[in-house]
């Protein structure tokens, strides 16, 4: 009779298992970009700097979030901020700004629904 040595399955299995996992990341990483969109929360003391094109650029996040809008064309970005007068200041100042660096203003959204007024989110939307 042959012995089963359980060692062996196990260490084959652990490999096994390891390279789905392997494949399931690379997956991910291949997935297009609006699947893996993030959205951006930019707070009021963020946005409270002085600002230029450079220093909106150096949100690294949207940044992130503007190469996947190149990459997906019929996407759009959402401006989700707080009603009133100082959320839709800010909002179309943002707006404005990315329009300056290049985003045509047909592709951003401006949708008023957040209950936070010392926030802005900024996200891609199909």
């Amino acid at each position: 009779m042959r012995e089963i040595d359980i060692n062996k399955i196990l260490h084959r299995w652990y490999s096994v298992e390891r390279t789905v996992m392997w494949l399931l990341a690379l997956l991910l990483l291949t997935l297009p970009a609006p699947l893996l969109a993030e959205s951006v929360m930019i707070t009021a003391d963020q946005w409270a700097s002085p600002r230029s094109g450079e220093s909106i650029t150096r949100f690294e996040r949207l940044n992130k979030l503007v190469q996947a809008l190149d990459q997906s064309p019929d996407n759009q970005i959402l401006i989700r901020y707080a009603e009133g007068e100082t959320g839709t200041l800010w909002a179309e100042e943002l707006r404005s700004w990315l329009v300056s660096l290049g985003i045509p203003s047909g592709r951003i959204v401006l949708n008023a629904d957040l209950g936070q007024s010392d926030t802005i989110i900024v996200e891609t939307s199909p």
